[in-house]
């Protein structure tokens, strides 16, 4: 996957515009829209004979012309979802774990704001790790995204 950004003029993400491949299905996804919004998906047939990364980048040069671009690991902000698990259901149970992890990649990914790296469990607690390119949006979206669902009763949000 190839995640591009489009930057204003204060130098924050506005826009997002990615693609990967799928290649059970011989095909690659675009998709694109506003950071913090679903946007949209396209789909292109993988052509047997031709260069699957010329066809790869002909689906992104578009946006790189329109000034979108890679960033850095580095400027990903780190987000953590921070659950009590003392004697709690999430931090006992793996699926629940794996369910809350791949809610929040979904989210996250559908919206361009970014990914969950995984879960840490330590005495008493677990902390989920997400690296967003905009916290304060990446913030309001996971809170509500996780009011009201089994995973509505984390006990902190907070930036590291």
């Amino acid at each position: 996957m190839i995640r591009l950004y489009k930057r204003g003029a204060d130098g924050k993400a506005l826009a997002y515009h990615e693609a990967w491949v799928e290649p059970e299905n011989r095909r690659i996804v675009e998709h694109w829209g506003l950071l913090g919004e679903e946007g949209e998906t396209d789909t292109y047939r993988i052509k047997l004979l031709g260069s699957l990364k010329k066809q790869f980048n002909s689906v992104l040069d578009p946006a790189r012309g329109e000034g979108f671009t890679e960033i850095a690991e580095g400027d990903y902000a780190s987000l953590i979802i921070e659950y009590e698990t003392a004697g709690g259901v999430i931090g006992e149970s793996t699926d629940k774990r794996d369910n809350l992890e791949e809610a929040l990649n979904q989210k996250l990914g559908w919206t361009g704001l970014g990914y969950c790296e995984g879960i840490e469990t330590d005495a008493g607690t677990m902390a989920v790790a997400c690296f967003v390119v905009d916290y304060d949006l990446a913030l309001q979206i996971i809170e509500t995204s996780l009011k009201d669902t089994e995973f509505g009763d984390y006990s902190r949000i907070y930036q590291e």
